[in-house]
């Protein structure tokens, strides 16, 4: 026979179990909640910082693409600056270039073949004689007026036609200019 005291602890020991198992379960479904829980934070938060860093990514970005574009832009401007420099050095030669034999044969030769009878030729003040003696030489009549903006060359008015031919150096020179620009910007530049 099975004493009191026997049963007692097969009681207390099958209790004891039943009690242990019950809390194995609660703890391993506390410790699966506690996992599914620190999983989605760690996933909330992980999307979180993720889109925080691609926000910043983003700024970053953006503040570099502005940062290129007004690096480009104070480059250009610079460029620009160097290139007009070029031009305004040209356009103070043209004021040597109009006391060579040259220009005076150019001069001639465009008058020659593009003044006719009644036109009306602007020139610079330095070049009025020389224009009226090739006019004179050639037996054209035309009209000479002076011009304080011509610095070499003329402008031939048709008023027959309602036309007005550019050939001062001024405008000679911006044409050229225009043409070879990116060629001057390369030898300054090397681009």
């Amino acid at each position: 026979m099975v004493s009191f005291e026997d049963l007692l602890n097969y009681s207390l020991n099958e209790e004891k179990n039943k009690i242990t198992e019950e809390f194995k379960k609660i703890l391993s479904e506390m410790n699966q909640i506690i996992d599914e829980a620190y999983a989605e934070v760690y996933r909330e938060y992980s999307a979180k910082i993720i889109d925080l860093v691609n926000k910043n990514n983003d700024r970053i970005r953006g503040e570099i693409a502005k940062m290129e574009i007004e690096n480009k832009r104070l480059i250009s401007k610079e460029m620009d600056y160097w290139i007009e420099n070029v031009k305004e050095n040209a356009k103070k030669s043209l004021y040597e270039f109009v006391k060579t034999d040259n220009y005076k044969k150019g001069l001639e030769s465009i008058i020659s073949r593009e003044v006719s009878d009644g036109s009306i030729i602007y020139c610079s003040p330095s070049d009025q004689k020389s224009i009226s003696d090739i006019i004179k030489k050639k037996k054209i009549s035309c009209k000479i007026v002076v011009d304080e903006k011509i610095v070499g060359g003329i402008k031939i008015y048709y008023p027959d036609k309602s036309l007005l031919k550019d050939f001062t150096l001024e405008t000679i020179l911006n044409q050229v200019f225009d043409d070879i620009r990116d060629k001057i910007a390369q030898i300054l530049f090397g681009e």
